[in-house]
């Protein structure tokens, strides 16, 4: 931060900006999208981890309600904000890293971490977010596995994955030991 940008922003400007970070986890774990979505503009653009391009607070809250309601209920998140960087008095970046517990689990789920970033603009209201890149996490020998699959052919994939679903119905190995890895 330079010194200009250091005496128009204050420790109360960033607490504003962190307290987003837990005001969104706190939804998700309780299911809200509307919570969820609260903190951003009524035109913010929120970027998913898999690409697809929300547009406003509605269109936030619902996208997550609806996933809240199906695809990740009962999950939960904690995670803790990396760092605050004010561009001007106006303008803030915010990275964080989120972790996700699957339900039934204790522990969370690696293949699952995020690491969001957050554009955070100050307006007569005070702030609010107006944009959020979401990615994961993916750690190189990841990547190279995925290079390795996508390599395979349909079908070829499709018995890897047919494989993976019998050793876990079998108990053989855990989503948690697959995480690991």
């Amino acid at each position: 931060m330079n010194s200009q940008t250091a005496q128009t922003t204050t420790n109360a400007d960033e607490s504003a900006i962190r307290a987003f970070l837990h005001q969104m986890i706190d939804a998700w774990n309780r299911g809200s999208g509307e919570g969820f979505a609260a903190p951003f503009s009524k035109t913010a653009d929120f970027l998913t981890f898999e690409g697809t391009h929300l547009k406003g607070r509605k269109e936030i809250a619902a996208f997550h309600q609806q996933a809240f309601d199906t695809v990740i209920k009962g999950t939960r998140l904690e995670g803790e904000v990396n760092f605050v960087r004010f561009v001007n008095s106006q303008l803030a970046l915010m990275h964080v890293v989120i972790r996700v517990i699957l339900p039934g689990q204790r522990e969370t789920s690696p293949s699952r971490d995020s690491l969001p970033l957050f554009v955070v603009t100050k307006c007569d209201e005070g702030w609010q977010i107006e944009g959020l890149l979401n990615t994961r996490k993916l750690t190189l020998e990841r990547q190279f596995f995925l290079d390795d699959f996508d390599s395979l052919s349909a079908e070829a994939q499709r018995q890897v994955t047919d494989l993976v679903a019998g050793l876990k119905a079998s108990g053989v190995i855990t989503p948690t030991q697959i995480d690991a890895k």
